[in-house]
């Protein structure tokens, strides 16, 4: 027997999600503990030691923004929610929600390229529920309010797998060359994303 779930709890508890996802990625910056409460100079080198978790905080809160920027979008364009969906939509945010251990990882551990190569890894998997996702909906269309073609939601498919799953494969691969130049494509990824772009004209 088909089951459809309320679009709108099924929203309400992916926010509550994306709201513990961020809250919890800031938690893993601690202030530094210096020995001489006085010293300037020790507090700086501490300060700058924070540097890698502050970097990998960064990243991770904007491509947490970017996902539930998606995933708004994606739901506000869908009538109603079937079980696959729901389960679909379940294992998005399992990936998401483990976002802030391999984000702690990097930071801890910012040269060594596994801990960098992981974070790229558990990115791709976040990523790779979208695609799942467009992917089902582009085959139950009676699920969308707005299906729009077939070509359109495959062209949609397409993009949010070359600019999501590939690139963070390329950049758990390119942890192994250096570090640095994966920290750079995790970080290029959300900000290709936050500039829209314009729309073609119409014709």
């Amino acid at each position: 027997m088909s089951f459809n779930f309320s679009k709108t709890r099924v929203e309400a508890f992916s926010d509550g999600v994306f709201a513990i996802i961020i809250t919890l990625l800031v938690l893993e910056i601690k202030v530094p503990h210096i020995e001489d409460q006085y010293s300037v100079q020790e507090l700086i080198q501490s300060l700058i030691a924070l540097l890698p978790k502050l970097a990998s905080w960064i990243i991770s809160f904007l491509i947490v923004c970017v996902i539930w920027v998606n995933h708004h979008r994606i739901l506000d364009n869908i009538a109603t929610m079937d079980n696959p969906l729901f389960w679909l939509n379940a294992n998005l945010l399992l990936w998401c929600s483990f976002i802030p251990f391999p984000t702690a990882l990097m930071g801890d551990y910012f040269d060594n390229p596994l801990a960098v190569s992981f974070f790229g890894i558990i990115m791709s998997l976040s990523a790779l529920g979208f695609v799942l996702i467009r992917h089902y909906v582009r085959k139950h269309p009676h699920l969308l309010k707005n299906p729009g073609t077939p070509q359109l939601l495959r062209k949609e498919m397409i993009r949010s797998f070359l600019f999501g799953p590939a690139l963070y494969w390329m950049g758990a691969l390119f942890a192994w060359i250096n570090p640095m130049i994966s920290v750079i494509v995790y970080f290029l990824i959300p900000i290709y994303f936050i500039f829209p772009r314009p729309k073609p004209a119409s014709t």
